[in-house]
């Protein structure tokens, strides 16, 4: 898949939105229009765009300056019309690039169907996150309220990667207020930020390390919970972010986040599997001990004595079969009778027999037996 640049404008939707600068520049006489470098992206077309309606506003409005340039009304509606068309070509431009950026979004969550562990996703994710247009991405994860660097992709540069990443391990940050990443736990909102290298509210290590301007961030949330955050950014190639790029790593952090709980629950899934199996082996060695403590006791003659008549035959029968072991269940499923009925006979047994318990019972049944 191609990487998207999702702030570039086409070259004929930069034309026309310049083509308007420039007559605004020679109608209106006016110096704060932008520069064509800032118009070749899409939120500077669009203020371009902007910029030139404010001007055109105040020449209607009244404003000499900008009045006495014009030939007349017929210039200024010519600029306006032709201002509305620009306009229209960009925002359709826009809503077309955007609609590809979402399926740009699916395709990229689409290579994570084959990847099982949390750990081989983790490692991935950075370098999937630039498929969106994005030249570095980074996945930070949240541990006991510190911000710790997970892995890092940078588009060409694996040396530059390193250097970002030991950095942000080197330095863990606090969430501490300040933190504009603290801020994204508390709103569960992706984020814009610009100028990052004048702000003191950044990972300053990893901010230095990697020389970033201008950077979005979104929350990594399996469960509803912030886990993490993906970070991207582009250095090398022109045009600033802005809040179409904060949505779209939104989107995908947000489709990222089911794919992780998914995964995480595979990993349960296997422990406790592992954990039933094991449990299960165990079952199955106490069977096995349990048929061979069976066989022992039925090869035991039964002898009458004074324990034996002082209990019922059937008190007898379920004596024994708590001296081998048995539950309250077991025994029921073998005389087959009700569990309330075993547990009635069990009190009779411990009340004949004068013990305070099942094994107090067993002990005396079974030391009264050798003693005949």
């Amino acid at each position: 898949m191609e990487s998207l640049k999702p702030t570039s404008t086409s070259t004929s939707a930069s034309a026309a939105v310049l083509a308007v600068v420039t007559r605004a520049e020679e109608l209106l006489d006016v110096d704060n229009l932008p520069c064509s470098a800032e118009i070749d992206a899409t939120p500077g077309a669009i203020g371009a765009l902007g910029c030139v309606w404010d001007n055109v506003r105040a020449a209607m409005q009244g404003d000499q300056k900008s009045f006495d340039r014009l030939d007349g009304a017929q210039d200024l509606l010519s600029l306006a019309l032709q201002a509305k068309d620009a306009e229209d070509q960009v925002r359709r431009e826009q809503e077309v690039r955007q609609s590809s950026a979402l399926q740009d979004v699916r395709a990229a969550l689409s290579r994570f169907e084959q990847i099982q562990s949390v750990a081989d996703l983790i490692e991935a994710v950075p370098a999937t996150v630039c498929l969106l247009g994005f030249d570095r991405a980074i996945f930070s994860r949240i541990h006991e309220a510190m911000w710790v660097t997970e892995t890092l992709h940078v588009e060409g540069d694996e040396a530059w990667a390193g250097q970002i990443l030991q950095a942000g391990r080197d330095n863990p940050e606090k969430l501490v207020p300040d933190l504009f990443e603290t801020e994204i736990v508390r709103r569960r909102r992706a984020i814009l930020v610009t100028n990052a290298q004048e702000r003191p509210r950044v990972h300053r290590a990893v901010s230095e390390s990697s020389q970033s301007r201008t950077y979005v961030a979104a929350p990594v949330m399996p469960r509803s919970q912030v886990i993490g955050f993906l970070h991207g950014d582009r250095f090398f190639h022109p045009g600033p972010l802005d809040g179409f790029d904060r949505d779209l790593l939104a989107v995908f952090a947000e489709g990222f986040g089911y794919v992780l709980e998914r995964s995480i629950l595979l990993d349960k899934l296997a422990q406790l599997r592992a954990a039933v199996l094991d449990h299960g082996d165990g079952l199955s060695t106490l069977m096995r001990e349990d048929g061979a403590n069976q066989q022992r006791l039925a090869r035991v003659p039964a002898q009458p004595s004074d324990r034996e008549t002082m209990l019922t035959r059937r008190e007898t029968e379920i004596v024994r079969l708590m001296a081998a072991g048995d539950t309250n269940g077991r025994i029921a499923s073998k005389l087959v009778i009700s569990e309330g009925t075993v547990k009635s006979h069990a009190k009779h047994i411990l009340r004949k027999l004068g013990a305070a318990n099942r094994a107090e019972a067993v002990s005396i049944w079974l030391t009264r037996g050798r003693a005949h």
